[in-house]
């Protein structure tokens, strides 16, 4: 707690420091001059601006259109790195301009060449504020960077400045030292651990819809706020989700050897992408650009027990004059973390039991093998017409064995299969002035089937459930520039969007329970409006932006939706950028969920049920009445509906060898109409509820409970229903006096959080290497939630299976000639099972995580070239996740697996090799 306590004020004052440097304005820094030893041999251009990347520490951005079929200029030397990347584009017909902070962005040159020769001063060869395009007549420096388009706008060639956007590229996730897909997104601080996860295949209490993860996925949930509240996109196109509901896309089916980058924005985009981005989006973007072969094999275990995984890469790439193409597979295959090999964590039932236990019964994370492939291919047609197509194929099996203890311990064994497979079709046409048009296909589909076996081997059960969707969407976009203020162009995009989806679970025993189907229909806008730009400029005001974008989206099976966002950006002097955003999103129901087919009715004699729970007679009237009780999803689901407001700073500075960022924001969500179940007071049986509902008519929302109805709204709620009628107890139609909906799914539940996102990054080029540091850090304020509207607000933050209010991530990194380390510390504070005062506390957890690589530029045997081999171990001290109290009835051991992992130490070594 100490630790906790004294990390949060180091955190506060690190905010502070950077609020009133930030307003006592910039230190006067030197021009950037330092120099950087360079060694970058004439390879394809697409690969030398990555080296570029790598040696110098400044992320580039570029189109895989534009440097298709171009080699490099070789560079070698100390070089300045702007003089470095004009000499490696010399003739190729693009130059360099300056993104976001560091970020560098290679684009078709619109003025005279960027030559060492014929540079600028080299503070003003990459501006680190960018201007924005002007049409056909461009300035030097202006922002367009051809087709690419970032996370959060429809603007091709523009940052959503106004919005928190994290953008991680390929060297920052195979220098995290992960395996997969899912293992990355865990480490974001921003990420919540629980929701559908294979961690919890069982599900978690609070969260119903955990519990349908038939298929072991994972999903990501930004700020909590449930699979459902975040988007995850492919290429920046939508993918179909998964479970037993459809209410989230399994990144593990997403092959680690394919990504290029990953988009992380924290922020509320519906007005963009339509639905679910809520709590924000996440963009896997594939690689489209190298050239040659790569083949990388991986193989980790954990120090102790005996899970094991392996994962082998082999990626080839060529380009043409006109185009590019590139081929990736990649198998992975993990061994199962059984609980023998963690018994601390097992509960009393289990721990007691030792040949239960000895017989390895109890999986805390499943075994699983997959395979992926990804094609991509882009192709020049004319000077004015690209195409671009991908293919990305994944298959999952997995492995999974329980224990269910209570009075007697139940094993349950189940092997399920995952196959996905996504298509992108795409062109871009440039029309006159400088406009761009753009049409994507896009069509994805998920195929799932589980066997479950209890007394039978596993491999002898028949298919117990499958579970498939799929999306098909047409989107057809326009952009450019409308007309020009005194600050700069106005950039627009309009555009529309054609979907459908279907959904489709059946189970062996209870036949089709969700056969759903949708339309989308969906009209977008954007604008960018620069008040005051450079032309404009004044002390205090270098640049002022307002963008405003708003989506209207139409479904087939509900109804519409409209939401609007706006932005602000404020440069008050070069190197601060003060920003807000305000916006509304939504997240519509599944379409799992509005084509369930799981309403059913039970009617039963109330006598009866009274008599077995020992509940007394509300009322006379209600005597000898037979009582119905409506199960499963509700009809007329409406979207979930949320409202969101950041704001924050970004804040650069250089001074000499030193480079520093400091990226701060504030988020305020406040999500309404969540779908959920009415609580029962004192976590009551739901057949307490007319009883309670009775003496306080306020108890339940209005309708929940019906006393005496008429025959209408007998009939209405039969009608309703999709199974038959279960009659049991006594229970006759004909004499309904109480109709319970408690037990029906329903928006209901809403959920308000807040909280303070940090980002700071240190670097500096020493003689002897590279330095570098850095925080990425989240702290929740706030985290209330409410059932129904009737009940209670909740604070859940810091509570068992729930979020903590402080996560951070920190690392420390130095590169000396070819070697590479970097150290991670990762910390969660502690936190109370509960808040009541036999509350239990969960102590704090911190790990370390540490990376080493040996990359040679020059190495001494010809074999050796393009050769890298790498060791990462996870856990460093193999700290042990706090104890918690164990909670039989959904599968969870003695650890909370939201939070913590029962990993443990895992070593991996690595290596990779270029031909």
């Amino acid at each position: 707690m100490e630790f906790g306590n004294g990390l949060r004020q180091r955190l506060l004052s690190a905010v502070a420091v950077g609020v009133v440097s930030a307003w006592a304005g910039p230190v006067q820094a030197e021009p950037r001059e330092e120099r950087v030893q360079l060694s970058i041999e004439a390879l394809p251009l697409g690969e030398a601006l990555r080296a570029f990347s790598e040696q110098t520490g400044r992320p580039v951005l570029f189109s895989d259109a534009q440097v298709a079929g171009l080699s490099a200029v070789p560079v070698e030397g100390v070089l300045a790195p702007e003089a470095a990347l004009a000499r490696l584009l010399e003739g190729s017909g693009l130059e360099a301009v300056g993104g976001a902070g560091d970020t560098i962005v290679i684009r078709t040159r619109q003025a005279a060449p960027l030559s060492p020769e014929a540079a600028p001063p080299q503070e003003e060869a990459v501006r680190t504020v960018p201007d924005r395009a002007t049409g056909p007549d461009q300035e030097e420096g202006a922002l367009r960077i051809g087709t690419v388009k970032v996370t959060g706008t429809s603007l091709r060639g523009i940052a959503p400045e106004s919005s928190p956007l994290q953008v991680y590229d390929r060297d920052d996730i195979l220098n995290s030292g992960v395996t997969s897909t899912e293992q990355f997104i865990r480490t974001l601080p921003q990420n919540f651990g629980g929701g559908s996860s294979e961690f919890a295949a069982g599900g978690l209490p609070g969260d119903r819809n955990s519990a349908q993860n038939y298929s072991f996925g994972t999903g990501a949930n930004l700020r909590g706020l449930g699979s459902r509240g975040t988007l995850v996109l492919l290429n920046g196109n939508r993918l179909a989700p998964t479970s037993a509901i459809g209410d989230f896309v399994d990144l593990s089916l997403i092959p680690v050897s394919a990504l290029d980058r990953v988009d992380v924005l924290t922020d509320g985009a519906s007005s963009i992408y339509g639905g679910d981005a809520v709590a924000g989006v996440i963009n896997f973007v594939l690689r489209d650009d190298f050239e040659g072969a790569e083949t990388s094999l991986r193989y980790g275990s954990v120090t102790d027990g005996d899970m094991s995984e392996y994962r082998f890469g082999q990626t080839l790439g060529g380009a043409w004059g006109s185009g590019n193409a590139i081929a990736t597979y990649e198998f992975y295959s993990r061994d199962d973390l059984s609980l023998a090999d963690r018994p601390e964590l097992a509960a009393p039932a289990l721990r007691d039991g030792a040949p239960i236990l000895n017989r390895r019964p109890f999986d805390l994370l499943p075994e699983q093998e997959r395979n992926s492939a990804m094609l991509s291919v882009n192709q020049k047609a004319g000077s004015k017409l690209r195409l671009s197509g991908t293919a990305l194929w994944s298959r999952r099996d997995v492995y999974q064995t329980t224990v269910y203890a209570g009075t007697t311990a139940q094993v349950n064994s189940s092997d399920t299969r995952s196959e996905s497979l996504a298509l992108n079709l795409g062109a871009d046409y440039d029309l006159p002035a400088g406009w761009l048009v753009s049409a994507d296909l896009t069509y994805n589909e998920v195929k799932n089937d589980e066997r479950l076996a209890t007394l039978v081997p596993v491999e002898d059960a028949p298919v117990l459930s499958d579970f498939d969707s799929d999306l098909l969407s047409f989107d057809l976009q326009l952009d450019g520039d409308l007309f020009r203020l005194p600050g700069g162009p106005v950039r627009a995009a309009l555009g529309g969007q054609v979907r459908e989806e279907t959904f489709f679970f059946g189970t062996r025993g209870f036949g089709t329970v969700r056969d759903g189907s949708r339309d989308v229909t969906a009209a977008y806008g954007e604008l960018l409006i620069p008040l005051v730009g450079e032309d404009n400029a004044r002390p205090g005001l270098e640049r002022l932006e307002l963008s405003l974008s708003g989506r209207y989206d139409d479904y087939s099976d509900f109804g519409d939706s409209a939401n609007p966002k706006v932005g602000l950006v404020w440069v008050p002097v070069e190197g601060l950028r003060l920003r807000g955003s305000w916006s509304e999103s939504f997240a519509p129901p599944t379409v799992g969920q509005s084509g369930a087919l799981d309403r059913v009715a039970i009617v039963q004699d109330y006598d009866f049920i009274r008599d077995l729970y020992g509940i007394d007679l509300p009322d006379p009237s209600l005597a000898g009445v037979s009582y119905m009780t409506l199960n499963g999803t509700g009809d007329a689901l409406e979207p979930e509906t949320s409202r969101t407001f950041t704001a924050g700073l970004d804040y650069d500075l250089h001074m000499g060898i030193h480079s520093w960022s400091l990226r701060s924001s504030y988020y305020d969500i406040d999500f309404d109409g969540r779908l959920g179940r009415i609580p029962i007071p004192g976590n009551l049986n739901p057949a307490f509820a007319p009883a309670l509902a009775y003496d306080d008519p306020d108890l339940f929302p209005d309708g929940m409970i019906s006393f005496l109805p008429d025959s209408a709204e007998v009939d209405s709620a039969l009608a309703a229903l999709s199974r038959p009628v279960i009659l049991a107890n006594g229970g006759r139609l004909d004499n309904i006096g109480i109709i319970s909906r408690v037990n029906q799914t329903r928006n209901l539940a809403s959920t308000e959080t807040s909280g303070l996102d940090i980002q700071l990054n240190w670097s500096a080029d020493t003689r002897a290497g590279t330095l570098s540091a850095g925080l990425n850090a989240n702290y929740i304020i706030d985290f209330t939630q409410k059932a129904a509207p009737n009940t209670p607000d909740v604070e859940t933050l810091n509570t068992l299976y729930n979020p903590v209010d402080l996560h951070l991530r920190g690392n420390a990194g130095i590169r000396l000639g070819d070697v590479s380390a970097t150290l991670f510390i990762n910390h969660v504070a502690s936190y109370r099972t509960d808040d009541t005062v036999s509350g239990q506390r969960v102590g704090d957890w911190t790990t370390a995580d540490l990376t080493l690589s040996y990359a040679p530029d020059a190495p001494a045997l010809n074999w050796a070239e393009g050769t890298a081999v790498s060791l990462s171990v996870q856990n460093l001290f193999d700290e042990a996740p706090p104890r918690t109290p164990p909670l039989s009835s959904y599968g969870l051991t003695g650890y909370d697996p939201a939070n913590a992992s029962p990993v443990g130490r895992f070593v991996a070594v690595e290596l990779r090799k270029q031909f």
